[in-house]
């Protein structure tokens, strides 16, 4: 008996996303779907009638949404196996914005067959994702999933492409990690191979630029970022860290957050030279005596711990600029350690959450 229902038109893990905004300010899904082993689930947005825009925001002017849409991205069972392939297609119109983040850590199960593990040239035992974000002006986006952790023997590879108008005040914030595996099971950067690949494109008007042309603009590469971990013996490698990490900023939104980093990242102890800052503190703390300190000494003495625990978590990053975006690496020992240390920077900054809502956090509880 021939089914009474349509057939699907939509292939195996692919997804669609489109935000748009309902006059006068309210965004809303205008497409949002996904087929199996792809789930995207709605949560309840920030509201940002009832928070202050960021004072170095406000200056330029830009236009903010009424609030901004929290889209969780799962798999079924916590994880993708062996072969799966996950295409994500996002577009946001001017003014919008959205915070992606998951539940947990994104899982790289093993192959099943023996014969998947002893060929690495086979394409079936490859778990492949790919998300591709149009950004247009004024729009703006965060990305804070978990880290990503491959079992022994997995094989995964990423591809994220963001195309962001940035003349257009267009907006970008990610962070991208990868962990070592199960470490409560032994496994220590066991698994096959692990690529990921992220690119970010201006699809400002530029009538000087060579790219390709697109709705009358033309594309130029901002950045692209690639990490390749591959077998064997990657542990050897890694000099004993457990977690590895990028964190891509671009756009005006994310701009109070880029100097913060920036800013640390220069008074960081450098190799060979004194540190004044511990004369500093000292001095700063014993010149307040009883009274209450001033906002800088309150940040000198965060600054102080945080490079206490950077240093007793095994904690190392590095910060620089790229064609106008903020590219930041880092690891540590463990995950937690990892966690702790972007938890922190994120929260001592405060934009993120104030602008995208406490969903923007989830990545580093």
């Amino acid at each position: 008996m021939p089914s009474p229902f349509p057939p699907s038109t939509s292939s195996p893990g692919t997804g669609t996303v489109k935000i748009s905004l309902r006059p006068p300010d309210q965004p809303v899904f205008e497409v949002l779907s996904f087929s199996y082993p792809l789930k995207l689930v709605v949560s309840a947005p920030h509201n940002l009638h009832h928070a202050s825009p960021n004072t170095e925001v406000s200056a330029t002017n830009l236009l903010y949404p009424s609030s901004v849409p929290l889209l969780f991205l799962l798999t079924y069972g916590g994880g993708l196996v062996s072969g799966d392939q996950i295409h994500l297609s996002i577009s946001l119109a001017p003014t919008t914005r959205l915070t992606i983040a998951t539940q947990g850590s994104t899982k790289i199960f093993r192959p099943s067959l023996p014969h998947d593990v002893s060929c690495p040239a086979q394409s079936a035992s490859l778990t492949r994702q790919d998300l591709r974000v149009d950004i247009a002006a004024n729009a703006a986006l965060w990305l804070g999933p978990d880290p990503c952790q491959p079992f022994a023997s997995s094989r995964y590879a990423q591809t994220q492409i963001f195309e962001v108008d940035v003349k257009g005040g267009g907006s970008l914030g990610l962070v991208d990690w990868v962990c070592e595996g199960r470490s409560a099971r032994g496994e220590k950067w066991k698994f096959e191979g692990w690529r990921g690949r992220n690119e970010v494109w201006d699809v400002s008007a530029c009538a000087n630029d060579n790219g390709e042309a697109k709705n009358g603009k033309r594309k130029r590469l901002v950045l692209r970022d690639i990490l390749i971990l591959s077998a064997p013996d990657i542990a050897s490698r890694v000099d004993g860290l457990g977690i590895f990490g990028t964190i891509i900023l671009i756009g005006p939104l994310f701009s109070p957050l880029a100097k913060f980093f920036t800013d640390e990242f220069k008074i960081l102890p450098r190799i060979g030279a004194r540190d004044w800052n511990v004369h500093q503190t000292s001095n700063s703390q014993d010149a307040s005596g009883g009274r209450f300190p001033t906002d800088e000494e309150r940040q000198e003495t965060w600054r102080k711990h945080r490079q206490e625990r950077e240093k007793k978590e095994g904690v190392l990053w590095t910060a620089a600029h790229v064609r106008g975006a903020l590219v930041v690496k880092f690891g540590a020992r463990e995950v937690e350690g990892a966690k702790v240390w972007l938890r922190e920077m994120l929260r001592q900054e405060g934009s993120l959450e104030k602008q995208f809502g406490s969903g923007a956090l989830m990545c580093v509880k």
